[in-house]
């Protein structure tokens, strides 16, 4: 397979960059894939087309922007099978989950998206004065490998809402879900020029983020790299949603329903291989029930079978590429030599594996605060047990990385989860395992970034304000 091709203007061309990237199927370490980088002229070209289209769909009806979104939502469900095939051969993603929770997240993004445009103030009278919420103009949106329907789905969808037109660089890693999307986009009819896709390296990336004709990035990735894309951008006073990374906890407090509870930590750690922004990669728990806790979560880890992702059977697949393998072993590592206590998993392949990027469900126990594991997004299938001795211990656990970007508490007592959430510096907490919902923002505190996503909140990050005096 090679992506050969980006998009423009509402038509595909040849890329004519000299770079052929490698896509690798991380369960049997083959290249199976090639991506063709764009040239610098191929990305002025299609930056030009989403500069073209946008004084006509910046003054689009908040109808014509719906009935655009509904064909894109109607156009991308028709290529399902596409994306989900492709999460499991570029990514590792097993079929269950790109079923059950990839394609249907970008989906509900999509909906929602939607729903906000009845739900934006888009004017309002303030005096003499008539205020509107107008788009903010062409936005670059570059999106992960780990998430990537629903990571692109939440940029271009409340850009499209918004009016904003968009040129969109997908992870070179995993361009298959990419790919099914701008597919989507143009079967879907959109308007030429308002959806755009270039592919690249992190060198085209940063093009993106300084060409003088994108007026706002949005980022999905790591922190090191958000933090330059922020630089970049604050040289020509761009606006800038980033969502980066983050080193979530779950707290359980003295009255947790282990039952409920446990179950739920594990899968909030470990699924997508622990290949999530939001995983909940530590544990913090009261040390009298240290013991019961770990024997519950070894007792479940039956359920977490690895294997080929294209197996309906198989819970977990290989991390995404030989990148993250070695970073994931050499942060297990590091713990163990700090002190870590080792109760389940450990460092290499997975018992059974002799190639693929396949890591064990690890569970780590004995976790100080200050351990590099308890600091460092793992990105892997790996879970820090933290004892604590009070509940103000488990607060102050809770909050002493530099991250903020989601995380969990569990009680039997509502209301004291709830007081407890209030504390932790974190944009979004889960209490007592409450269904995920898309339609809130979901943004980070720190180093997890700055802005929102999802629902009206998405839309109204790719808007801005102009006030009429007298009008």
């Amino acid at each position: 397979m090679r992506y050969e091709q980006f998009y423009l203007g509402g038509r595909f061309e040849a890329c004519t960059g000299a770079a052929a990237l490698p896509v690798c199927n991380p369960s049997t370490e083959a290249i199976t894939a090639h991506v063709q980088s764009c040239s610098a002229q191929d990305l002025d070209r299609a930056i030009q087309c989403a500069a073209d289209a946008l004084p006509q769909w910046s003054r689009s009806t908040l109808d014509e922007r719906r009935a655009a979104l509904q064909k894109l939502a109607a156009a991308l469900q028709q290529r399902s099978s596409d994306v989900v095939d492709s999460l499991a051969r570029e990514m590792g993603c097993p079929v269950w989950l790109g079923e059950m929770m990839q394609l249907p997240m970008a989906m509900k993004g999509l909906e929602f998206a939607r729903d906000a445009l009845d739900q934006v103030v888009w004017q309002e009278r303030v005096g003499n004065g008539l205020v509107e919420r107008i788009p903010v103009g062409v936005i670059a949106a570059i999106t992960p490998w780990n998430f990537p329907v629903h990571q692109i789905v939440a940029k271009v969808a409340a850009a499209i809402a918004a009016g904003c037109t968009v040129v969109l660089k997908p992870s070179e890693l995993a361009p298959g879900a990419a790919w099914a999307f701008i597919q989507a986009c143009h079967d879907a009819g959109l308007p030429p020029g308002v959806v755009n896709l270039v592919w690249g390296d992190a060198n085209i990336g940063r093009q993106l983020v300084i060409h003088p004709q994108v007026d706002q990035i949005s980022f999905t990735g790591s922190t090191a790299v958000g933090r330059a894309v922020s630089v970049d951008a604050a040289n020509a006073f761009k606006r800038v949603t980033l969502e980066l990374g983050g080193k979530s906890a779950a707290v359980l407090l003295p009255d947790a329903d282990l039952d409920k509870a446990i179950p739920v930590a594990l899968r909030m750690a470990v699924a997508n291989s622990g290949q999530a922004c939001v995983s909940q990669s530590r544990l913090i728990v009261p040390r009298e029930s240290l013991g019961q806790i770990e024997e519950r979560l070894t007792g479940l880890l039956g359920d977490w079978s690895i294997g080929d992702p294209l197996d309906p059977a198989t819970r977990l697949g290989p991390v995404a590429n030989q990148r993250q393998f070695i970073r994931i072993n050499r942060l297990v590592e590091q713990a163990l030599d700090q002190g870590a206590r080792r109760v389940a998993g450990g460092t290499g392949r997975a018992a059974g594996f002799t190639k693929g990027w396949f890591c064990p469900v690890t569970i780590l126990s004995d976790i100080d605060p200050d351990f590099t594991i308890a600091q460092e997004e793992v990105f892997g299938p790996v879970l820090a047990v933290m004892p604590y001795d009070s509940e103000s211990q488990a607060l102050t656990f809770a909050n002493a990385t530099r991250y903020g970007l989601s995380g969990a508490v569990w009680s039997s007592d509502q209301d004291r989860a709830t007081r407890f959430a209030r504390e932790m510096i974190t944009g979004q907490v889960i209490i007592n395992g409450a269904p995920q919902n898309l339609a809130t923002p979901f943004g980070g505190r720190r180093d997890s970034g700055l802005g929102r996503e999802n629902g009206r909140f998405g839309v109204e990050e790719c808007l801005t304000y102009r006030s009429l005096h007298g009008a």
